[in-house]
């Protein structure tokens, strides 16, 4: 399904060469739905669409939106946000109507156009964000220490068992997957990885990460807190 611009004079061309056409969405499409009216996001999948009319999203079964009544709701704006390889892309409509039975089903109006959300992917920013994860079936805490589009740095004490296991298991390139809490939610979020570098300060071991198959969501929420931290590193 492809979104076309808005109706009117067509868009100016320049020299350069033609118009980047906009993403492409397809069915099973996974989307993040942010309503802030209801200061929630949700997340779907699009599983229909009439062009020019509708889209049909379903609505992840752990979800609370079921429980709104769908007349509270309609014509609420709402924002989407889905991830084409290393791109987040936005675009802005509204619900049309919700069915709860027998799955939970919504309707959104059919957007008119697309926007690539602009991270500068060299953006790092400084942070402390708590998070962990498994070696060998054991937890692993760390702090993510700064953050942006691409990748992180993260820190992990070495002191006791800890250490043992990170000799033995860390290496550069392996895969990793760190679960992390970001602050304006309590869900835990998956960033997928590979391991680039990996240094020590003391007690402390520093492993530099790329990201690598993000899910939609972890990139939503990436940009997110990259457009909410108050300055650059």
């Amino acid at each position: 399904m492809d979104i076309k611009p808005p109706s009117g004079n067509p868009p100016a061309r320049h020299a350069s060469g033609p118009e980047p056409r906009p993403p492409r969405l397809s069915l099973g499409e996974a989307l993040i739905v942010e309503i802030p009216k209801l200061d929630i996001r949700l997340k779907s999948v699009l599983v229909g669409f009439e062009v020019g009319g509708f889209l049909l999203i379903k609505l992840s079964p752990n979800d609370l939106m079921g429980m709104f009544r769908s007349e509270t709701v309609v014509r609420n704006p709402v924002t989407v946000k889905f991830q084409v390889k290393d791109a987040v892309y936005s675009f802005n409509t509204e619900i049309l109507n919700i069915v709860s039975n027998p799955s939970k089903l919504m309707f959104l109006s059919f957007p008119q156009r697309i926007e690539e959300l602009k991270i500068r992917p060299e953006l790092r920013r400084q942070c402390a964000l708590s998070a962990m994860i498994m070696l060998n079936n054991d937890i692993i805490d760390m702090l993510i220490v700064d953050l942006s589009a691409r990748g992180c740095q993260c820190s992990i004490s070495t002191s006791g068992r800890n250490g043992e296991l990170l000799r033995k298991l860390m290496h550069v390139n392996a895969a990793i997957e760190i679960l992390v809490n970001f602050p304006e939610t309590s869900e835990r979020v998956k960033l997928s990885g590979r391991v680039r570098n990996i240094g020590s300060d003391g007690d402390k071991l520093n492993i530099g990460v790329m990201f690598e198959g993000l899910a939609p969501e972890a990139g939503a929420r990436i940009e997110s807190f990259l457009s909410r931290s108050p300055s650059p590193a």
